[in-house]
C-alpha cells in the first residue's frame, strides 16, 4: 500500500475495512482527522486515501504532508472501492 495517507495511516499500518460503506462521503465532516478514509483496490495497487467521485473519475487524495500527488483513475473500470477504513493498527516507532 502506498503512503498516501502518511503521517495519518504510516506505512505498515494495518487497517479494518467495513465492506458495507463503499459510497463516498463528499462532505460533512468538521476535520481531516473525521474525513472518511477509503481503501480502493486497482489493478496493480491498493491504497487508502481520501476519495472524491465526479461521475467516472475518482480522484485519490492524499494526506496533505504525504509528498504523494492526486491521482485521478477512471471508475469503475480502473478502481474498486473495498469499503471505507474504520480501524487502524499502527507502529509509531
Amino acid at each position: 500500500m502506498s503512503p498516501k495517507m502518511y503521517p495519518l495511516l504510516r506505512p505498515g499500518s494495518v487497517v479494518q475495512v467495513d465492506s458495507r460503506q463503499r459510497a463516498i462521503k463528499t462532505e460533512g465532516w468538521p476535520n481531516e482527522y473525521e474525513r472518511p478514509i477509503y481503501f480502493v483496490e486497482m489493478r496493480d495497487s491498493c491504497v487508502a486515501s481520501w476519495c472524491n467521485l465526479d461521475g467516472s473519475q475518482l480522484y485519490l487524495i492524499p494526506g496533505p504532508l504525504s509528498g504523494e500527488q492526486l491521482r485521478r483513475v477512471r471508475y469503475p473500470q480502473e478502481a474498486e472501492i473495498v469499503g471505507r477504513v474504520t480501524g487502524v493498527l499502527m507502529s509509531f516507532v
